[in-house]
C-alpha cells in the first residue's frame, strides 16, 4: 500500500502521467482514502495552472536538431 510520502515523491510523475500502471493504481487507491494527499495534488494542479496562465510557454525558433548535432560534435575533455 502506498503511503503519503510515496504520493509526495511521485506527485509530479503522477500528474504528468509518467508512472507505470502499477504505481499509478497504487497512488490512486491511496488518494481514495487520504484527503490530505488529494488536497496536496489539487494544490499542485492549481499552482501549475496559475503559473501556466501567468507565464505561457515561450515560442522559440531554435533549430533543435542542428543544436543537438553541434553538441554531439564537441570535443570531449
Amino acid at each position: 500500500m502506498f503511503q503519503c510520502k510515496d504520493v509526495a515523491e511521485e506527485a509530479s510523475n503522477y500528474l504528468d502521467g509518467d508512472l507505470p500502471l502499477k504505481k499509478r493504481i497504487g497512488i490512486l487507491l491511496h488518494l481514495m482514502i487520504c484527503r490530505c494527499c488529494r488536497n496536496y495534488l489539487q494544490q499542485i494542479r492549481k499552482t501549475i495552472k496559475t503559473i501556466t496562465n501567468i507565464y505561457p510557454k515561450e515560442q522559440h525558433n531554435t533549430d533543435v536538431k542542428s543544436l543537438a548535432e553541434k553538441l554531439r560534435n564537441l570535443p570531449e575533455n
